[in-house]
């Protein structure tokens, strides 16, 4: 019997050793997306000095809630929605002043990192959510966008950072049809501001 406790307490240390282990490989989660998962265990300022952001992919994106006309208005915004991400997320990275050159687009390899992803989906919002963004609806049914979003390594394509993320947005404001593609502008800048500031705290 002394010797299972023995066994035990040894089995259970070692597994507490290797969770600690792992844990000090990896990065702390800044906790600023609905999922992080860190692959470095080492800052970005140690290896990059230049950032490069992609145009995100809307390619096979899904659409939810949207009816055909605010169908139309979405194929016509898609472009606007995506640019207004990337010039977000440049601009907040400019104004954090971490990295040398932020570019946009480029195809920079020399100690660069690049921000790439993909808007998953649109979803138009259900019920008075997608005409009210108020504070007490669930953030799942308001009018939001969807992002998948990794960082890599421009040099050897390897993946650092994975991120999966729902942004609502426009609280307070009334979004009829016609302004539900502003509702998305809205939430792809606010969505730039953050990758910023989560690029800024694992810098």
């Amino acid at each position: 019997m002394q010797r299972m406790l023995i066994l035990l307490v040894l089995v259970l240390t070692l597994a507490t050793s290797a969770t600690c282990l792992l844990a000090a490989n990896t990065l702390p989660k800044p906790d600023k997306f609905d999922e992080e998962e860190i692959l470095t265990g080492e800052r970005l300022g140690t290896k990059y000095d230049t950032i490069v952001v992609k145009d995100y992919s809307t390619k096979d994106a899904e659409i939810a809630n949207i009816d055909d006309e605010e169908m139309k208005m979405l194929q016509d915004a898609k472009k606007e929605i995506v640019k207004a991400l990337t010039d977000s997320t440049v601009k907040n990275l400019k104004k954090h002043n971490i990295f040398k050159k932020v570019e946009a687009n480029s195809s920079t390899k020399t100690r660069a990192v690049i921000l790439q992803g993909k808007i998953t989906k649109f979803n138009g919002g259900v019920g008075a959510a997608k005409w009210f963004l108020g504070f007490a609806a669930p953030k799942s049914t308001k009018t939001n966008i969807s992002i998948d979003a990794e960082l890599v390594d421009a040099a050897t394509g390897t993946v650092l950072v994975k991120i999966k993320d729902i942004r609502s947005g426009g609280e307070g404001n009334t979004l009829g049809s016609s302004n539900m593609t502003k509702a998305f502008m809205v939430q792809a800048q606010d969505e730039g501001e953050e990758l910023a500031e989560f690029i800024k705290e694992i810098y």
